[in-house]
């Protein structure tokens, strides 16, 4: 009686398995979104707001205000950075292209 219930049990599994995974990719994908959509509708932005929207660490997000080369602003225990402030941070110091002499 094992036997077939087992059989049965892998089965089950082998199907549910990445009908799982799948939604649970979706639902991380989704959340993902919703993280980014509500980062964009803000002005103000947390450090990790500001990380995740640039692309960049929240150490060097850090270190950029700690130097003083990114604007922000403390509220109670929280630092915010204006969303203006951070693109003007990020388009400071360009790379320049070099000259292609082929």
């Amino acid at each position: 009686m094992n036997e077939p219930n087992a059989t049965l049990a892998e089965a089950l599994a082998a199907i549910i398995k990445p009908i799982v995974k799948e939604a649970i990719r979706e639902a991380m994908n989704l959340n993902s979104r919703e993280v980014s959509q509500s980062a964009a509708d803000k002005s103000f932005l947390t450090i990790k707001q500001a990380a995740e929207t640039s692309g960049l660490g929240a150490s060097t997000i850090r270190l950029a205000i700690r130097r003083r080369q990114l604007r922000a602003q403390k509220v109670g225990r929280r630092v915010l950075v204006k969303r203006i402030d951070l693109v003007k941070f990020l388009e400071a110091n360009p790379i320049a292209a070099i000259a292609d002499n082929t």
